[in-house]
């Protein structure tokens, strides 16, 4: 890849998560506005994340609190990374001095798809998930490297 070619991909990259970014900032605006009484909505609606260059491999960290690790699920591609996670729970709080039944319920489901900057092994993938936060690694597939080849 020339410097032209790469400094064009990451002027391009740089856009579109500046667009990303501002689109997500707008609809968390929209979300407040109308629906105030609601914030942990708000949370769900795009979970964080960040991507780690290891040189020869990228972890993947997606915030995801209140999630327990079998209620997640991940699929990896050669470029993207998805993560599914979904809950739902009811607390039951009997109070025989009352004569009520106290009844809460909680539903929460998360979905993000993560282009990846390079194509990786998806078959190589290891996850793990302490304290809230899901750790994806996976190896890189060393096809974007560049490699000089002598005429013979």
């Amino acid at each position: 890849m020339s410097d032209d070619t790469g400094k064009v991909a990451a002027e391009l990259a740089e856009a579109i998560a500046r667009i990303q970014k501002e689109l997500n900032d707008s609809l968390r605006e929209i979300w407040a506005k109308h629906f105030a009484l609601y914030p942990d909505k708000l949370r769900m609606l795009d979970p964080l994340y960040d991507i780690e260059d290891r040189g020869d491999s990228l972890a993947v960290y997606v915030d995801l609190p209140g999630f327990r690790k079998n209620e997640i699920k991940i699929r990896v591609t050669e470029d993207s990374l998805e993560v599914f996670a979904e809950k739902s729970e009811e607390r039951v709080k009997d109070e025989d001095s009352r004569k009520y039944i106290q009844r809460q319920r909680l539903y929460k489901q998360v979905y993000k798809k993560i282009s990846l900057p390079v194509k990786v092994r998806p078959e190589q993938a290891r996850a793990r998930f302490e304290d809230g936060v899901l750790v994806v690694l996976v190896p890189k597939s060393g096809a974007e490297k560049e490699v000089e080849v002598k005429v013979e």
